[in-house]
């Protein structure tokens, strides 16, 4: 008898160590992701998807490896593009509207795909494009990514980027200043290089023990190439300089053949060759993962933000960047994952960028937060063959400025899309209906013909449009000054709110929703590109304005200083007062004492 329980008990025991061992190798298991996004490049811009010109073997040979969702589809433009595919949301619910003009910034209190994962153990990094808010609490650091190595603003050399690269338009993505965990510093070399190798030091970093075995890690590689301006290394440009681009194919479009101009054809070789760099450095990534034996255990994504913005091939789709039609939204998106994702599969349903969050969670085995609301759902059931469909409409909409119900915006529902480019509700001529089934490229207008199709789906874009706008985080962002988290705050011309004219050139005017976090004393720094002698610099903040006589010529900045201010919401204006006008600053600094 005494032998038989101790039986009885080694079993058990040999049992539970079972249990905990096995659900300790599991929390080992969870995959690595790496999510590679690029800007601006379109359907066609890969020799995977016919383009003739292209070489982009790297990408080519990882989409004959992959799972292709070849009817994936973004927002029309980059920011909402983002805050969609790290929320499964759809944009305006975040609170990001536009790319610019106060519509970019992301509420802290939306939950990112980063977030999730590092509250479940992971390692997180960004590189290249963040694009959902430069200043505290919004930068990727307060969104889940415990490492981060980006440029400002939608991309570097705009207005919202640091001051060093801005000032110099035609070189700007060489020598670039980017920051690091939030501080600048001056890099040596090309920015998408330059990202690969603090991305390649991320995963290096990540595989180092310390008595147990590496975390899994999620690494979000978001370059900004081949977004404008289009600046390539030489060597990158040598190979298409000599390319004629003078026939049917080059411009090969859902509304016919179109004629390319000398700068369409300029604009085409220059982005042929970054995105030719940008395959030689996804090749870096995917032989860094192979060096470090991570292929067997990682999920590795290739995908675009949206449509390309220049014309050039784009495999026949109707529209580009800044549209719904599908040349805006129907982007290349490749994924593998050893035992996850079948390989060499192409998956036709439609599936979009708010389906991601759900879809990589489930992949990791990682639990999605009880109550957390998203828009999108899980489709590793359909890639993987155990679903057919998506369930559910998919709304897509974008317009400069705060939402409009039918402007630029589309509403999709089994094979059938209606637009609304600039509709009006009382008019259903004014809309259009395609059977993407049958007529991809959007050739043929059946909005006469399918007039309850048509009002079926303007029902349905209309329930989506109400429940979006009433969104509670669809509201002007504050951005804080006076934190110990962010002195100086620097404001940009990416954050400018009303109605701004020009934000690139001189003459442009705009105000920044700001918030005084803490009574106190600021010091307020305005620069711009030279102001001249005796200019009267301005800042107003409320009611409280100062200002300052430049005292000598052509200084890039001007200090007003010791301006107490009240804990309190505030609209941030400042102006130059010149002999050619007045001038907008392109940056305000503010230091609290």
């Amino acid at each position: 008898m005494k032998k038989f329980l101790l039986i009885i008990i080694v079993l058990s025991l040999l049992s539970v160590t079972s249990v905990w061992a096995q659900k300790k190798t599991n929390s080992q298991n969870h995959p690595n992701i790496i999510l590679i996004m690029t800007d601006d490049q379109g359907y066609g811009d890969l020799g995977f998807y016919g383009n003739l010109h292209l070489k982009t073997p790297n990408i080519d040979a990882f989409a004959a490896q992959s799972t292709r969702l070849t009817n994936f589809h973004t927002s029309p433009v980059c920011s909402p593009t983002r805050a969609s595919l790290l929320t499964g949301r759809y944009h305006q619910r975040t609170g990001v509207h536009d790319t610019y003009n106060g519509g970019s910034i992301m509420a802290t209190e939306e939950v990112t795909l980063a977030e999730i994962l590092s509250q479940n153990g992971y390692q997180t990094g960004i590189v290249g494009k963040w694009h959902l808010g430069d200043n505290y609490p919004y930068r990727a650091s307060e969104q889940g990514f415990a490492f981060s190595f980006v440029g400002h603003g939608g991309g570097i050399g705009q207005p919202g980027d640091h001051a060093d690269n801005f000032f110099r338009p035609d070189s700007s993505y060489f020598n670039s200043t980017l920051y690091r965990n939030n501080v600048p510093v001056k890099t040596q070399g090309y920015c998408t290089d330059v990202f690969t190798d603090a991305a390649l030091d991320f995963l290096t970093t990540s595989q180092q023990k310390s008595g147990s075995a590496a975390r899994p890690f999620f690494l979000y590689v978001a370059y900004n190439a081949p977004h404008d301006p289009l600046q390539v290394p030489k060597k990158y440009y040598d190979q298409y300089k000599d390319l004629a681009l003078n026939t049917p194919f080059d411009t090969k479009s859902g509304t016919g053949w179109a004629s390319m101009t000398d700068k369409d054809k300029e604009d085409a070789r220059r982005t042929y060759a970054m995105i030719t760099n940008i395959d030689d450095n996804v090749g870096r990534i995917l032989a860094q993962v192979k060096a470090l034996n991570l292929e067997d255990n990682t999920i590795i994504i290739f995908t675009t933000d949206n449509g390309n913005q220049q014309l050039r091939f784009n495999t026949g789709f109707k529209g580009r960047k800044g549209t719904v039609y599908e040349g805006g939204t129907r982007t290349p998106h490749f994924i593998r994952g050893k035992g996850i994702f079948p390989v060499n599969k192409d998956i036709s349903a439609r599936i979009a960028h708010i389906d991601m969050l759900p879809t990589l969670l489930e992949a990791a085995q990682v639990p999605l937060p009880a109550k957390l609301p998203i828009d999108g759902q899980s489709v590793l059931g359909i890639i993987q063959g155990r679903e057919t469909a998506r369930k559910d409409v998919f709304y897509n909409a974008w317009n400069r400025g705060w939402p409009e119900p039918y402007r630029n915006a589309a509403l999709y529902k089994d094979d059938f899309k209606l637009v609304a480019v600039n509709a009006d509700g009382q008019k259903p001529e004014s809309f259009e209906l395609y059977n993407l089934q049958t007529d991809p490229y959007e050739r043929t207008n059946l909005i006469t013909a399918n007039s309850a199709i048509a009002q079926d789906l303007k029902t349905e874009l209309d329930k989506v449009y109400k429940d979006i706008a009433a969104s509670p985080n669809l509201v002007t962002r504050r951005i804080s000054l006076g934190t110990t988290h962010e002195n100086p705050t620097v404001l940009t011309r990416q954050d400018w709110s009303g109605l701004v004219s020009n934000w690139i050139a001189e003459t442009g005017l705009g105000y920044w929703a700001v918030r005084v976090e803490t009574d106190g004393y600021y010091d307020f720094t305005v620069q711009h590109k030279a102001i001249k002698k005796g200019s009267r610099v301005v800042v107003r903040i409320g009611q409280t304005q100062r200002s300052a006589q430049a005292d000598q010529d052509n200084s890039k900045q001007e200090v007003i200083g010791q301006v107490y201010l009240k804990r309190g919401d505030y609209n941030l204006e400042s102006w130059l007062e010149t002999d050619k006008g007045t001038l907008g600053p392109f940056y305000v600094n503010v230091s609290k004492r």
